[in-house]
């Protein structure tokens, strides 16, 4: 008997592979192995090189090239994927909850006869049946999808599940075929990735993050903030809030609608802990949460937490700190 197929969908940018398909790769494994089931990581590029030696959780990479899937393309991805879906023909397609899987789920969906669902955070299989839960209202609702038989699309949100498994130690074996239908006259046409200019801190490469929610109550306060921050050797975040009032630029904005963020330590300093903010900063190493609600949700998702006033706790734990560094 021909073991059932789980495909992810690789994203890609400048040669690399996006996180979401490690966290997608991880997500199929988990489908996968207790089924005896097989993974297939597939990847849309103009050349095969960057990923042919790379260490990816599947049972094999399927690497597929022409000119035109160099950048993402919605019109070329949808017209190769089609084809070699239903040559493939997976019990599971997984796509990221992303710019890009949007772009692709309806076309596919229409053109194969299969569901899509959406914001998926969690999927099992069991027996024939698979289960998926998705997130709806911002997180504030699970939803429980079963799909019974044949293909099934799914769209996996990003920070779901944990990138590191989506690498093993080994290279599964490589396939590199050339697109299997033309890719000529596409009403879309890729002209060039205009990347913004960041004069600002990547927050997303910094060990330490200190997160500023509503509780710091005013633009004044955040100098205590920065100085916390510049104390432990870290930068400053926000939430959304922060943000849309214009006391920290967006690049700092932590969230669904911001950056997804997996420091060491992730200080949260009056956060609410809004399912919108904790989705992109639940991975952090260390979570430690100032509120003086004890209910809000934050704490929930904290690993430590008190509910003494932030604006009365920063400035003596900046001095302490600096105390304990010499400085």
């Amino acid at each position: 008997m021909i073991p059932r197929e789980v495909v992810v969908v690789a994203e890609h940018v400048a040669g690399e592979l996006s996180d979401i398909t490690l966290e997608m790769l991880t997500c199929a494994r988990e489908v996968a192995f207790p089924l005896g089931w097989h993974v297939t990581c597939l990847i849309l590029v103009d050349d095969p090189k960057p990923f042919q030696a790379l260490p990816l959780a599947s049972d094999r990479t399927l690497i597929v090239t022409d000119a035109p899937l160099g950048s993402f393309n919605p019109a070329a991805y949808t017209r190769v994927l089609l084809h070699l879906l239903k040559d493939l023909s997976p019990r599971l397609v997984l796509l990221g909850n992303t710019s890009v899987g949007m772009d692709l789920a309806g076309t596919l969906s229409l053109g194969l006869g299969a569901p899509v669902v959406s914001g998926c955070t969690r999927i099992r299989g069991e027996g024939e049946r698979l289960s998926f839960t998705s997130k709806l209202c911002g997180g504030k609702l699970l939803a429980r999808t079963d799909v019974g038989d044949g293909l099934a699309i799914a769209l996996v949100m990003p920070g779901s599940y944990n990138r590191e498994l989506g690498m093993v130690d080994r290279v599964p074996p490589v396939e590199i075929r050339a697109s299997p239908v033309s890719l000529e006259a596409l009403p879309v046409r890729f002209l060039e990735l205009v990347e913004p200019k960041t004069e600002d801190v990547d927050i997303t490469k910094v060990p330490i993050l200190v997160g500023a929610g509503r509780g710091i109550q005013s633009r004044e306060n955040l100098k205590a903030v920065e100085d916390l921050a510049e104390a432990l050797g870290g930068a400053v975040c926000a939430t959304r809030p922060v943000v849309d009032q214009r006391w920290l630029p967006r690049t700092r904005q932590v969230g669904r609608s911001g950056m997804t963020v997996k420091p060491r330590l992730y200080l949260a300093l009056g956060v609410s802990g809004a399912p919108e903010h904790v989705e992109g900063m639940k991975g952090s190493d260390l979570i430690v949460a100032v509120n003086t609600d004890p209910d809000a949700p934050i704490f929930e998702t904290a690993h430590y937490g008190t509910t003494v006033d932030v604006l009365e706790l920063l400035p003596f734990l900046t001095e302490r700190i600096r105390a304990s560094r010499g400085r």
